[in-house]
Parts: C-alpha cells; sequence; structure tokens
C-alpha cells in the first residue's frame, strides 16, 4: 500500500524544485512564468530561464488548423461515400 501513495505524491514533491528565491529580497516565485527574473527587483535567478513544458511550447494555431484540415478530408470522404452509395 505504501508503494501506491509513494507513487501518488512523487508528483507532489517534484514541485518544490520549480520555485526560485530572490537573493535580493528573499522573494519566493515561479521563475517559469517570470522569464527568470524577480517580478520585484529583476534580479536573475542563478539557474537562468527555465524551459517551458512542451504543452506551452505548441503553437495551438497550427495544431487547430491540422485538426480543422484533418475534419474536412474526413467530411469530404464521407460526402463522397454517400454520393456514390
Amino acid at each position: 500500500m505504501n508503494v501506491v501513495a509513494d507513487r501518488l505524491r512523487a508528483p507532489l514533491r517534484g514541485r518544490a524544485d520549480r520555485y526560485a528565491v530572490c537573493p535580493e529580497d528573499g522573494f519566493w516565485f515561479r521563475p517559469m512564468y517570470t522569464g527568470g527574473k524577480c517580478p520585484l527587483c529583476g534580479e536573475a535567478v542563478a539557474s537562468g530561464e527555465p524551459r517551458l513544458p512542451w504543452t506551452l511550447r505548441i503553437d495551438r494555431f497550427m495544431l487547430a488548423i491540422g485538426a480543422l484540415a484533418l475534419v474536412s478530408v474526413a467530411m469530404c470522404t464521407l460526402v463522397l461515400i454517400l454520393y456514390f452509395r
């Protein structure tokens, strides 16, 4: 039973690594959303700017255009199949 509980708690433990503390004013912040700089004083984080998760890096517009194109081809195929039946 402890193995299941440990696996469920593991993602929660990893969240502490995503925070940084400003060396100037001691303010805790998430560098992913501030470009790797403190939002109060502008001091850069020692580890640099973090990479965004892949869900924020993908271009959603091109993903939507691709989905629209696939749906259009599927609808065209369906119309042609029903027309020639």
